[in-house]
């Protein structure tokens, strides 16, 4: 078996090699070359110790020099080189204390967490597989390698991995693995948030989000990283146009999302908060009035938590306040304020949240579905006309008032507030000379109120 590999990787393994060391491609890289996909890096390690490395090639960066890791410079590409290594004592279920140069590459790929990820390859000895990490990727398999128990008291974040390696590979994970997972998930709680927020955000990303959150659910492991979620499983919704509980609805939801982060945590959070909104009227029908401020208001706290940046958690917020907007909404001006609300730029995400939310939920005749694709039309062509629509589009700003004679700022603002008022109702308004016109008698009322 020959692996494909590129030349700057192939051409360190060689130059490795010819020093008498032993040097060989390793993990995730393998993996999904077996796998017919395109790796993201490729890795390699070797016998070398970091200094044999450094002074063998032109150019390197010492990136993880304690932890034996070289950066290789190439024409082809950057390639991280790792000095075979043990590690022993690990601190708080994820730093190892004692970190220990070996030579041995059965030892070294003993330490990785999964079997698919513990494979190495070269030209001269081809596939390396001491832990049947071949077999397990062709019977679609996530296995801790050796004990995994052990292998997760170590490492607790190794839990999450496998659950984020079964979803994005649609691998199934093995039964001893699994209640290896069981036995040792108390130990998420020494994860760090940004751990934690990558493993979610690797899930959500992948082709089954839906199916990788429900296995945080089954397992238990929701608790630990998101909490707040744990009210949404079981929960009747006592509703005609939801035929399943929240939890169910959610995960649809979530499947049915473009590849996107933002729409996918704000699909995940976007009914957080129905279990504290619900009502039940007096024929036994669930409501729940005002649930997207308080998901939206849930999900802030969990992604300032998560620590994901300003941008994000600012995006998602508005989806999720804004996403029960009614598809009916006919007055023209109430759809552009609500473009401006939305943010002219975000208006293909929030269509595709709100596709999701609707084709998770009943929809008899296909009403509603023919609401959002007529929402979604007069949305198009009032941004496909270029009507204005922000302060910026005006055809007049605020030296445009001063130069006759409104001075005052706070006078400056607001009648620049009451222009796009009535540009936004009828756009031919917007030429500077008629805005002037407005903006002088506005100027003169304000002056008689005064």
């Amino acid at each position: 078996m020959r692996i494909e590999m590129p030349k700057g990787a192939r051409f360190i393994i060689g130059r490795i090699l010819q020093d008498g060391y032993d040097a060989y491609l390793v993990g995730g890289s393998i993996r999904d070359v077996l796998l017919g996909k395109d790796p993201k890096d490729y890795d390699i390690a070797t016998s070398a110790t970091p200094e044999s490395i450094i002074g063998m090639f032109e150019k390197t960066v010492p990136i993880g020099i304690k932890h034996g890791t070289v950066e290789v410079i190439t024409d082809d590409g950057c390639f991280d080189v790792t000095t075979f290594r043990s590690e022993e004592g690990y601190i708080n279920k994820r730093y190892p204390e004692n970190v220990r140069f070996i030579e041995d590459l059965i030892e070294d790929l003993r330490r990785r967490d999964i079997t698919i990820n513990a494979l190495a390859y070269n030209d001269q000895k081809g596939l390396i597989d001491p832990f049947g990490g071949f077999n397990d990727l062709n019977h679609r398999l996530i296995r801790a390698v050796g004990h995994p128990v052990e292998r997760f008291k170590e490492d607790a974040l190794r839990i999450l991995r496998a659950v984020r390696l079964a979803t994005t590979l649609d691998f199934n994970i093995e039964e001893s693995t699994l209640l290896g997972i069981i036995e040792e998930m108390d130990g998420l709680v020494y994860i760090s948030v940004e751990r934690i927020r990558e493993e979610i955000s690797n899930i959500l990303m992948s082709e089954n989000p839906g199916r990788g959150m429900r296995m945080l659910f089954e397992l238990g492991l929701i608790k630990y990283v998101l909490p707040e979620l744990l009210p949404l499983a079981s929960f009747n919704q006592f509703n005609r146009y939801h035929d399943k509980d929240v939890l169910g609805h959610t995960l649809e939801v979530l499947d049915r999302c473009p590849r996107n982060l933002p729409v996918r945590l704000a699909a995940l959070f976007h009914d957080s908060g129905k279990p504290r909104c619900f009502t039940i009227d007096k024929d036994g029908v669930g409501h729940f009035y005002g649930h997207e401020k308080e998901s939206a208001s849930i999900a802030r706290e969990i992604l300032q938590r998560l620590k994901y940046d300003n941008r994000t958690i600012h995006l998602v917020d508005k989806l999720i306040s804004l996403h029960m907007v009614p598809s009916e909404m006919k007055n023209e001006v109430k759809l552009k304020k609500f473009a401006i609300k939305m943010g002219i730029e975000n208006i293909p995400l929030f269509i595709g949240l709100k596709k999701a939310d609707h084709g998770g939920k009943p929809d008899v005749g296909g009403i509603h579905a023919a609401k959002l694709i007529d929402f979604e039309r007069r949305l198009t062509e009032i941004l496909q006309r270029n009507d204005p629509l922000e302060l910026k589009d005006l055809a007049v700003n605020g030296d445009d008032l001063k130069s006759i004679g409104i001075r005052n700022g706070r006078l400056i603002g607001k009648i620049l507030g009451i222009l796009l008022e009535n540009v936004l109702e009828t756009p031919g308004l917007n030429t500077k000379e008629r805005l002037l016109e407005i903006a002088a008698k506005e100027a003169e009322n304000d002056n008689r109120g005064n």
